[in-house]
């Protein structure tokens, strides 16, 4: 096996992980929801995801373009301004995140709305309204883990990055239970425990810089308009990508809130957990190949991108393939497993025949 092979394995399998462990999040806080609260709950969170998925997607653009710039810059060896790229990088990332807290929590009952929101029960936009007020207070320790584990792998430590993803999943797990079950905090509890999750891997991630593994350093530097400009030049394409699933949710959302009511809402949030998941391992696998395409690119190694190039389409078609055939043949049992969100007291009949229907439609996905 030769080395770029190596490096190809070394950088996807904790990219596509830490990416999946990412979406997790909101799955997680959604069977705990379901099981603990109820359906109502489990529709409440789903209307919320799509200006979470949002915000996500649109602070995606500094990381990964920044990490762009930084990959090339590392290929011809000039390590001063990669420097400057990763702190220019982490700087746009925290002031859009401090805005969109300030934005989240102000008008998260008008983002509710528009949504779907008005249409849908007193009770379930209240959880919602609730759920997205809590969730957005932690947005910059949600948008940093994501930034920093990007330049984590980008800077020499792509298991690094992959184990901060996972410690902040399995703090938010033990805090779904803890919150939702014994503390008996329902929604708000979710929110909060994705939110301490972040934390978590925040710390996990910081010790990267802390210890002085790689050459990204934590300094002073002069913001350039210039650089800020490159980096979202770079970043635009990952963003838009990235986007496609708040949109694809928001449409679903206030198509069926309008149409079918509250359980259609929470019938799609089963279909919207697969097709986050799916995405992100497809994702990842880009996500991987980012620092290893750049390097290339800074070196001059046509040869090496192309090389890449080829790896990544074969093992992304590998792998749809793969999701196509399990949600095709196995399409009840994943509902099933995911119909775990919703407890016993209220899977009705008529919830029953709605996720049915899903089952069908995950098909089709």
């Amino acid at each position: 096996m030769n080395d770029k092979l190596k490096n190809l394995w070394r950088y996807i399998f904790p990219a596509m992980g830490g990416l999946f462990v990412t979406y997790l999040y909101n799955v997680v806080d959604g069977i705990f929801v379901g099981q603990g609260v109820g359906a109502s709950a489990l529709g409440a969170v789903n209307i919320g995801v799509p200006f979470i998925t949002f915000a996500v997607a649109v602070a995606a653009m500094f990381p990964m373009g920044g990490a762009t710039v930084v990959a090339i810059r590392v290929g011809r060896g000039d390590k001063e301004g990669a420097n400057h790229a990763f702190m220019t990088s982490v700087t746009l990332t925290l002031l859009v995140s401090l805005l969109l807290t300030a934005a989240g929590m102000v008008f998260c009952g008008q983002i509710i709305d528009m949504s779907g929101g008005h249409t849908l029960s007193r009770d379930m936009r209240d959880m919602a309204e609730d759920y997205l007020f809590y969730y957005c207070a932690f947005s910059v320790p949600m948008l940093m883990s994501t930034c920093l584990s990007v330049f984590v792998r980008n800077d020499g430590s792509p298991t690094l990055s992959f184990v901060g993803m996972c410690v902040g999943a399995g703090a938010n797990i033990f805090l779904d239970w803890l919150f939702i079950f014994p503390m008996d905090m329902g929604v708000i509890g979710a929110a909060i425990a994705s939110g301490l999750g972040q934390v978590f891997s925040v710390a996990v991630l910081l010790s990267h810089f802390v210890r002085r593994q790689g050459s990204l350093r934590f300094r002073r530097f002069h913001l350039s308009g210039a650089l800020a400009v490159k980096i979202c030049k770079r970043g635009v394409p990952e963003a838009v990508s990235q986007l496609t699933t708040p949109v694809t949710a928001l449409c679903y959302n206030l198509m069926l809130a309008k149409l079918v009511g509250d359980i259609g809402v929470s019938t799609f949030s089963v279909l919207s957990f697969i097709y986050s998941l799916a995405n992100a391992i497809l994702s990842g696998v880009a996500q991987g190949l980012q620092p290893l395409w750049g390097n290339c690119c800074g070196e001059r190694d046509t040869d090496g991108m192309n090389e890449y190039f080829r790896w990544g389409i074969r093992i992304n078609t590998i792998l749809s393939m793969v999701i196509y055939g399990v949600l095709l043949f196995l399409a009840e049992p994943v509902i099933c497993i995911l119909i775990l969100s919703i407890s016993v007291d209220t899977f009705n009949s008529k919830i029953c025949g709605t996720y049915a229907a899903a089952s069908r439609t995950a098909k089709n996905l």
